[in-house]
């Protein structure tokens, strides 16, 4: 069943950046694991599960290409079990920082120790901090991302790569958020 990406499945670049903003001003302890997270999960795309798997042998920082090794979740019948995302830089500046708060002993377990469950809520309060409504599941930050790809680049092939879909109808629901990606395919046309 090929479901539509209505408005409620991702946010807007405001609302994304209202709750990246609640994310980074959350007074915690554990605020610079969650800042890293869900930046990891809203710009490279990777699904929530995909970033709590993440150890510190799979996040290399260097400062000419940063690059996150994910095992993605795939079916049987055809796998897909890992993929190398390069990151953006600013993303990748918010991971640096987060793992140079590691105690020594930290880094060799899993970089965001937490359940799906415990995500969940946390995605949620931070959502309604930040005025976010209807409410949302925080899948939305990985459908955010496959959207702003596809605006970005208007390849659905490739986003279908870095997303890590099996198959481009999963990738095709991205199509039906933006409106500009048909407008810039009819302008193309034009100047044939």
């Amino acid at each position: 069943m090929h479901r539509k990406m209505t408005r409620e499945r991702y946010l807007s670049d405001a609302e994304l950046a209202a709750f990246m903003r609640a994310v980074r001003e959350r007074r915690h302890v554990h605020q610079p694991r969650d800042y890293a997270f869900f930046a990891l999960i809203a710009n490279a795309g990777i699904r929530p599960s995909e970033g709590m798997r993440l150890t510190r042998g799979d996040v290399h920082m260097s400062a000419a290409k940063p690059w996150v090794h994910v095992r993605r979740n795939h079916p049987r019948h055809a796998p897909q079990p890992v993929q190398d995302l390069v990151i953006h830089r600013d993303v990748a500046t918010i991971v640096r920082a987060f793992i140079a708060s590691l105690p020594d002993d930290e880094r060799a377990r899993k970089l965001f120790p937490f359940t799906k469950r415990q995500s969940a809520r946390l995605y949620h309060y931070c959502a309604q901090k930040a005025g976010i409504s209807p409410p949302r599941k925080i899948y939305a930050l990985r459908h955010t991302a496959g959207k702003r790809m596809l605006s970005a680049t208007s390849d659905l092939r490739l986003v279908q790569a870095i997303m890590g879909h099996v198959r481009l109808k999963a990738t095709s629901v991205y199509l039906d958020v933006d409106p500009a990606i048909l407008y810039h395919a009819q302008s193309a046309l034009e100047r044939i």
